[in-house]
């Protein structure tokens, strides 16, 4: 297993950070790293694409992912790669977490394991920019939460 990990201290309450989060609609006015979601609402099931902008110059177009897993009440989403669509050998869990620091302030953790025979490849090929791409994240989302 690899994993590609980022994490951020937000000065805003927990609820609007995951409101920013879940609202897949408005991810074009802020959010670099995922420029489209090819959905509206989270479904754990349901399968959708998006864009993964992994540096200024490569743009990962339809990615064909799954919601795993939704916890609203815990502030925890998961999605990874399709499990009918995706590509054989490899499969990734995309969690994203707000965790209450207190009334006024949020820890966001963002992390990614990666699964499977083609799980160094992915890694070798694509880690240091998932992580750059990860970081970036967390500050737009930070951006966005603190204006």
């Amino acid at each position: 297993m690899k994993v590609t990990r980022s994490e951020i201290d937000i000065d805003a309450p927990v609820e609007k950070v995951w409101n920013i989060i879940i609202d897949l609609e408005r991810y074009p006015e802020w959010n670099t790293f995922t420029p489209r979601m090819g959905v509206k609402q989270i479904v754990v099931g349901e399968e959708f694409l998006l864009d993964c902008q992994m540096t200024e110059k490569q743009l990962l177009r339809d990615e064909k992912e799954v919601f795993l897993n939704y916890e609203p009440e815990q502030y925890r989403v998961c999605w990874g790669t399709s499990r009918t669509k995706g590509r054989p050998g490899i499969k990734s869990y995309r969690w994203q977490i707000c965790e209450p620091a207190n009334e006024k302030r949020t820890h966001f953790i963002n992390y990614e394991e990666f699964h499977g025979i083609l799980a160094p490849l992915v890694n070798l090929l694509y880690g240091k920019k998932l992580q750059r791409a990860f970081i970036g994240y967390c500050q737009d989302l930070k951006k966005r939460a603190e204006s």
